[in-house]
């Protein structure tokens, strides 16, 4: 199909909306073209100018309304309960002040002398400069990232100079701070090259810009020449950020990453007539954005955990924002962020640290101390000062730097005096996202599981992979089962494909495919159905069953349904079946770090195996990690079951034989109990040992062989050794609680779901 006709295609499946708005932004981007070339000919650039004598403005209303005004009292109380700060800060600005930068997973990165805002600086190719709406920055890329460029030009290290300057007074820091941003300005004019191409790349500049100039105020570096040079840069790609929102371009974070910064520069230079307009068009789009893009359980839709805490960062910044300037945002707003703090809260693991649930690019919204979204500690911190919440401080754990910069020293004490309190739940389900997080406890040994059944998530799944019933496993301190993360996005489409791809992740590929057919870097060809079909919890024991229609679109359709049982204190059982039509292969993926024992237990008929797989920490850097591999060939239905611990010791799994029905089942001994799983795949009753079952999903455990729990799924009856457990007329949930030698005690309950 000719680049013309896919032009075409896409026009005419455009809503009368979205045409004018790209009508509107088409016409726009021309005449700001002919505004470009007038500026390089000598002629007006044609944007609003900032204040005259930008600098004295600056240090009058605007920093009253900026985040934490009283900055001069910083220096002492950081001197006196975080000394560590000031040090850690001084080391980065003396590498700075040599063009050493950290750029994402590829470590240090020396600009040299004269830095090149065009030069990637870790192949060495400049991009070169044309007018931005010129741009494809992912077609044209030959071998070249523009993430890289990017994150250089996010200017993400300048606040990290001014910060220095501020905590030690040493003039040095505020100097270059101001000289490379000279000399960024002189290098980028208006509208011209790769740093005007993305309003969201410009949004996020424009945050570190805010957050460089107002600490460098009192510097003798930031003369009346300097600041009215800054100021006109600034105000002028807040003007693009405006122009050329990603309405319906990028209707995700790149839309509220805008909005942020259009709230942000607007809230605080609002006494003039832009900014004015900034600020209504960034508060109403991120309103618009909280109830489009954040589920109605607190999770963001593009089910991605580093695109949660995107979204969450410039959220809460907004939010820190509007409480110090009196502005008050809808309902929704708060109540959306309140959501999904208390999904970061569980989702955070026992160390700090986040599972990789779909893509990460590796950068932050704002990055004043960390680098990445490895970990939002410091986003709990933040929740909870400004909800007064003690859960969110028990996974918090320490006072956030970046806590002080936004609230000022009052909020250390605000933080200091909040009762840090255990969160309550032990299971969380968030079903609009397809998310259950479970734990053992919230000790720093205890268990974390996410079992991740949901889909691709919102718009064209641009950040989801294809890992709908993956789980991920940390216990007793460290990773079990991990996520592959995602190494990068551009230059390399093989790696790209196979960190999206279905068996980098902890779940079954059905004859060699990805459950979703992968469609270029950002989208995917097919989609996902997936669905809960039930969830339940007593007496600590958690059961959760999910399936996705992934593989139905094989010429013999396959469905893939899963159950997660949990069984205290750390053991689960995973139970896969399969229902269609037709002969498949079966490979079970499971996905450990690089530095993990593995042994390898089982039966015929599979063929199991350890291979190598990949694992990406941050965004541009790989490294081999261990997977372990089963395989199956055979026709539907069918089923297989895999036993985890977080325990040291080795459960010994064996496969029981069948007296009579279809399915399967397993034993394994641990602390004085045998616990048997069984699974019919037929209608039939199953006889297994002295038990008959009459339904489709059995967990029974045993003492000195009498029977002492049991639960039951879809189930109609249960007899042990001729004696009836119970019977049902129709089929029906089951969880009952034994008391050997005396009348059954059972105790019932219903499962959630249909």
């Amino acid at each position: 199909m000719s680049e013309l006709t896919q032009k075409l295609k896409r026009l005419s499946a455009m809503r009368p909306r979205e045409l004018a708005h790209r009508v509107r932004e088409k016409v726009y981007s021309e005449l700001d073209r002919v505004g470009a070339e007038a500026s390089r000919a000598g002629g007006p650039r044609g944007y609003p100018a900032c204040e005259p004598d930008f600098g004295t403005y600056l240090a009058g209303a605007p920093t009253d309304r900026f985040y934490c005004s009283q900055r001069e009292n910083l220096r002492p109380f950081v001197r006196e309960n975080f000394p560590q700060w000031i040090d850690r800060a001084v080391e980065e600005a003396e590498r700075l002040c040599r063009h050493e930068v950290t750029l994402l997973g590829y470590g240090p990165a020396d600009l040299g002398c004269q830095i090149d805002w065009h030069r990637d600086p870790v192949t060495g190719q400049t991009w070169e400069r044309r007018y931005w709406a010129d741009y494809r920055p992912v077609q044209d890329a030959e071998g070249r990232d523009p993430k890289i460029i990017h994150e250089l030009n996010r200017h993400q290290h300048l606040p990290r100079l001014a910060k220095a300057y501020l905590l030690s007074g040493d003039e040095r820091y505020a100097e270059e701070a101001v000289a490379q941003l000279n000399s960024w300005i002189d290098q980028n004019p208006p509208e011209r090259g790769i740093n005007w191409q993305s309003s969201l790349e410009i949004g996020i500049r424009a945050i570190s810009w805010l957050w460089t100039i107002f600490p460098i105020l009192p510097s003798r570096s930031f003369d009346d020449a300097s600041a009215q040079h800054i100021g006109e840069s600034l105000f002028a790609q807040l003007e693009h950020v405006h122009r050329y929102t990603s309405v319906f371009s990028s209707p995700n974070t790149h839309l509220i990453g805008e909005a942020a910064a259009l709230f942000i520069a607007g809230l605080v230079f609002r006494d003039r007539m832009r900014p004015a307009v900034w600020l209504e068009r960034g508060a109403a789009l991120l309103t618009e954005a909280a109830e489009k893009q954040v589920l109605d359980d607190g999770v963001y839709g593009e089910l991605s955990s580093c695109y949660h805490c995107y979204a969450l960062d410039f959220y809460l910044q907004a939010l820190v924002l509007a409480e110090r300037n009196s502005f008050q945002f809808p309902e929704p707003v708060p109540h959306k962020v309140r959501g999904m703090l208390h999904f970061l809260m569980h989702l955070t693991r026992p160390d700090g640290t986040l599972p990789s649930l779909g893509d990460d690019d590796g950068g932050r919204a704002l990055a004043l101390d960390k680098r990445d979204y490895r970990s939002f500690q410091d986003g709990l911190c933040l929740g909870a000062i400004l909800y007064r919440r003690g859960d969110f401080k028990y996974q918090a754990g320490a006072f956030s730097e970046e806590a002080l910069w936004m609230l000022g020293q009052d909020a250390w004490e605000v933080y200091r005096q909040l009762e840090s309190r255990e969160p309550a739940e032990m299971q969380t389900y968030y079903p609009s996202a397809g998310y259950l997080v479970q734990r053992s406890g919230w000790g720093p040994l205890a268990s974390h599981l996410v079992f991740d059944s949901g889909g691709l998530g919102m718009l064209t799944g641009a950040h989801a992979h294809a890992d709908a019933l993956s789980v991920t496993l940390f216990s007793q301190g460290r990773e079990l089962l991990v996520d592959p993360g995602t190494f990068v996005y551009n230059c390399a489409p093989e790696w790209r494909s196979y960190f999206r791809s279905t068996s980098a992740h902890n779940t079954v590929t059905i004859d060699g495919r990805d459950q979703a057919e992968q469609g270029g870097t950002f989208h995917w060809k097919t989609k996902i159905s997936c669905r809960v079909a039930r969830e339940f919890t007593s007496s600590g024991i958690e059961y959760v069953e999910a399936e996705h229609d992934g593989y139905r679109r094989m010429p013999h359709g396959v469905i893939h349904r899963r159950r997660l049982l949990y069984i205290p204190p750390e053991q689960w059982i995973i139970v896969d079946d399969f229902r269609g039509s037709g002969e498949h292969t079966f490979d079970f993926h499971y996905h450990v770090p690089e530095d993990f024992e593995v042994s390898l237990f089982g039966s015929q008929p599979l063929t199991k195996a350890r291979i190598a797989g990949w694992m990406s920490r941050g965004y541009g850097e790989k490294k081999p990690c261990s997977t372990l591999n089963a395989t199956f060939t055979g026709p539907v239905p069918a089923a297989a079951m895999t036993f985890l611990t977080g325990e040291s010791c080795i459960l010994t799994v064996r496969q029981l034989t069948l007296q009579s029905g279809s399915g399967i089942a397993c034993s394994y001994e641990h602390h004085g109990f045998e616990d048997i799983a069984v699974l019919s795949t037929g209608d039939s009753e199953i006889v297994v040992k002295d038990f008959r079952l009459r339904g489709e999903f059995f967990w029974l455990r045993l003492e000195e062989g009498e029977l002492k729990q049991v639960l039951a799924v879809r189930a109609s009856g249960l007899d042990h050794g001729g004696r009836s457990i119970f019977r049902r007329s129709e089929p029906g949930p089951y969880f009952g609680v034994i008391n050997a030698g005396s009348e059954e005690e059972s105790l019932c309950a219903e499962f959630a779901g249909s």
